[in-house]
């Protein structure tokens, strides 16, 4: 059975809300708490070349430039969005899996729409890397690889809001599914 039919099968609301309680746990403390990423957007000045799509070659050394003694903290971000990306990966899945399980859909080619979740991490792993071997030096900036980076992060945030999007139009897809099919056993 493929990854794609699994994650299909294994579809469930428990499932689900255990993943986003997850995430919700984790994004409250990253994102509004004092953490490493918190530390370091701070310290850029609200900059960071995650923050910054495009194709600006200087992008990545003027923002990590502006990092000072929160660079390490920035590096340990690096690390910790990995967890964070496969969080969002479990969510948006079985989001777009219950979807497809609870309308029958899932021996459509709607099914391949799994695979942007799986995009997303990729695109992260790429970008984590690259960000983090130019914030501890071990990796020079220059434009070739610069470009690497900013098109995994571009690649990144359409895979990634795509995939949240669709995982949430799946979780809506399902409750009215499973609402009407409900309703009509009542009836029956």
């Amino acid at each position: 059975m493929s990854w794609i039919a699994r994650r299909i099968d294994t579809a469930s609301w428990t499932g689900f809300a255990i993943w986003f309680a997850v995430l919700f746990a984790f994004s409250a403390w990253a994102f509004t708490m004092d953490s490493p990423w918190t530390r370091a957007l701070a310290a850029g000045g609200g900059v960071l070349p995650e923050t910054q799509p495009g194709f600006s070659a200087a992008e990545p050394a003027l923002s990590l430039g502006r990092l000072g003694a929160a660079k390490s903290d920035y590096i340990l971000w690096q690390a910790l969005d990995i967890p964070y990306a496969i969080m969002n990966l479990m969510v948006a899945s079985l989001g777009m899996g219950l979807g497809l399980k609870k309308t029958r859909l899932q021996a459509t080619p709607l099914r391949f729409l799994l695979l942007l979740p799986v995009v997303y991490v990729a695109c992260e792993l790429v970008e984590n890397t690259f960000v983090a071997l130019f914030a501890a030096g071990a990796l020079s900036p220059e434009r070739t690889l610069v470009q690497v980076q900013q098109t995994a992060t571009i690649v990144k945030f359409a895979s990634g809001y795509s995939s949240m999007l669709l995982g949430l139009a799946g979780v809506l897809v399902a409750a009215i599914a499973q609402a009407v099919g409900l309703m009509r056993r009542k009836k029956a």
